[in-house]
């Protein structure tokens, strides 16, 4: 796992690997919940649900998935400046807690965004 800051603010979190266990790759305030699940054969994880809870986030994160290909990642601070690129390939994803991004496909691609709801129009061009 590699961790991206611009001026002491996380921008994003990259996976390549999946640790062994259930690991948290988000912290408990953030509003997109990140878990990775690695066990072995016959492990049973208890089934739950949870209950129905008014949640509030006050800001958009997002994780981007690569399924296939390879792409690269153009990441931006708040104030809109470009500080560092990254590259992704099959089987990683990346986190985006704060700030921007851009991203190049340099082989096609196929990619899953998810990112936490409801959906409203307001993208910022950079």
């Amino acid at each position: 796992m590699n961790t991206y800051y611009y001026k002491k603010n996380l921008v994003a979190i990259k996976l390549a690997k999946v640790p062994k266990g259930s690991v948290p790759l988000t912290q408990e305030n953030q509003p997109l919940q990140l878990v990775t699940l690695k066990h072995p054969k016959g492990t049973y994880l208890k089934a739950h649900m949870h209950k129905p809870k008014k949640r509030i986030t006050h800001s958009l994160q997002e994780c981007l998935v690569v399924r296939k290909g390879k792409i690269k990642i153009d990441l931006y601070g708040a104030d809109k400046t470009l500080f560092k690129s990254i590259y992704l390939i099959e089987g990683e994803l990346l986190i985006l807690v704060n700030g921007g991004y851009g991203i190049h496909l340099i082989k096609d691609s196929e990619l899953i965004e998810v990112k936490n709801g409801p959906f409203i129009e307001d993208k910022l061009l950079i």
